[in-house]
Parts: C-alpha cells; sequence; structure tokens
C-alpha cells in the first residue's frame, strides 16, 4: 500500500472502521512507514486531549451548518459524476488536474468543518473554566470578610425566608446539623454576571459555599467535581436549580454533603 491511500484510511483505522483486508494493509504499512505512523500518532494525541477537555454537545446552529456542507458537498460529487463520460475525452493531464482539485476541495471542508467543531469545544470548555473561577472567587471572597453570610441562622425557616425579594428564586435550604454539617446562613453573591443565593454550612472549621441559581436547562444533570487551587468544587443541576459546591474540605466529604441537599 502506498502512502497516500494509507494517510486516507489513517483516521478510519485510527476509530476501527476498517473492513478486515484494509486494516491489515494499513498495519503492514505503518509498521514499515515512519511518516505515517507518525501522523497516526499525531491523531491520536490529539483525540485524547480532546476526551480530557470533556464532550460537549454542538448546538443546534453548529450541527445545521454541518448538515448543510456535506448536502452541498454531495451535490457536488453527483454533478461531477454526471459529467463523468466527458472526462473520459479530457487529456489524461486534465483528468489529473480534475481529481486532484475535487480531492482538494473535500480536504479544505473536512478542514473546514473540523475547526468548526474544535472551535465550539474549545469555546464550551473556556466557558466551563471560567465558571469554575468565578464560583472559586465567590468562595475566597466570602472568607476575606468578617462573615461569610448576610443572615446568620441555623434555622432554615429564618434562612430561607431572607432570600425572598433578594433573589428571584427560592433557594434549597436544609437543615443537616444531624448528618455534621451546620447551617451557618446564607448571602447573596455574584457568579457568571448574574445574582446568586449562597448557602454556608461549615465541617469541623471548613466553611462550605453552596450557591444556587435558576438553571439555563430544564433536564437534571449527575454532579461534577473539579478541583482548582486546593478547593474542590462539585456541580450539578436539579429541579430547575443549578447548584454549585465549594470548600478546601476532602472531597468525600463534599460529596456526602451533596447527596443531603
Amino acid at each position: 500500500m502506498q502512502c497516500d491511500r494509507a494517510r486516507e484510511l489513517l483516521s478510519a483505522f485510527g476509530d476501527g472502521e476498517l473492513a478486515p483486508n484494509d486494516r491489515d494493509a494499513v498495519a503492514a504499512h505503518i509498521q514499515s512507514c515512519g511518516s505515517c505512523n507518525g501522523i497516526l500518532a499525531d491523531d491520536r494525541r490529539i483525540a485524547r486531549l480532546l476526551k480530557r477537555k470533556g464532550r460537549i454537545s454542538a448546538p443546534p446552529a453548529l450541527a445545521a451548518r454541518l448538515r448543510l456542507s456535506i448536502a452541498n458537498a454531495e451535490a457536488r460529487d453527483r454533478s461531477w459524476t454526471k459529467t463523468g463520460a466527458a472526462d473520459r475525452y479530457m487529456p489524461r493531464s486534465s483528468q489529473r488536474i480534475t481529481h486532484f482539485g475535487k480531492r482538494a476541495a473535500a480536504l479544505a471542508l473536512v478542514c473546514v468543518l473540523s475547526a468548526l467543531a474544535t472551535g465550539w469545544i474549545m469555546t464550551g470548555a473556556g466557558q466551563v473554566d471560567g465558571l469554575e473561577r468565578d464560583v472559586i472567587n465567590a468562595h475566597i471572597r466570602s472568607l476575606l470578610q468578617d462573615s461569610p453570610v448576610q443572615v446568620a441562622s441555623s434555622d432554615r425557616h429564618q434562612v430561607r425566608p431572607w432570600f425572598a425579594g433578594r433573589a428571584d428564586f427560592s433557594p434549597a435550604v436544609k437543615d443537616l446539623d444531624q448528618d455534621g454539617f451546620i447551617l451557618v446562613g446564607g448571602r447573596l453573591d455574584y457568579v457568571d454576571n448574574r445574582r446568586v443565593g449562597a448557602v454556608v454550612y461549615q465541617r469541623r472549621l471548613h466553611i462550605i459555599n453552596v450557591f444556587m441559581w435558576p438553571s439555563p436547562t430544564p433536564a437534571d444533570t449527575v454532579p461534577r467535581i473539579a478541583a482548582r487551587n486546593g478547593y474542590t468544587m462539585i456541580s450539578w443541576s436539579r429541579g430547575g436549580l443549578a447548584y454549585w459546591v465549594v470548600s478546601d474540605l476532602n472531597s468525600d466529604e463534599l460529596q456526602l454533603l451533596v447527596r443531603l441537599l
């Protein structure tokens, strides 16, 4: 197998999508071709980097653009196929130029679509990274104050009504003293360019901020754990609210609080 044919099949080979004959031929080729083997290694490295960034669903608008681009490419292919009979009467050099022109157009389309998809993934990852910074900064701000709360009470029947008229939603406030999480009180804060509610708990000497605001999507999500600058964050959505819990408490105990909430 020649390099140009092998490189056409490398992506499908890496994804395990080739028929047995092609798979064996590519495997044999990359064992003896350092260049193609290097391209395959680069593809796998990029795939691992993107996987570590997390999978983010593409927006409907991007999916529509991709389908339109693919449909246009298929239409051009059908047009070229219909003129194939005339191609037999073209000089061989012209046929070669047309052939490479088609391949170049297809490659350009793949590059554009890949750039669009990668750009969306990186943008989404950047948004998550920015939100994590906002949550950490809000937590640290509360620790720098004389008190991390604006309403100090261990009675949820006093803390929850305090938010009425101050927030456009009703934060969930629970009494978890018997589980070792002492309710300290609540306050308003500012995260991700919006006013949010913060319910504050304490476990031993550790302050825990539970940030809440209306979820941008109605669907519930499972808890996601992240760590930054020595703090652990857990985020999820439930019942129309987005939750972010942050503390320097260890991850196991913080996950216990999440289950109790």
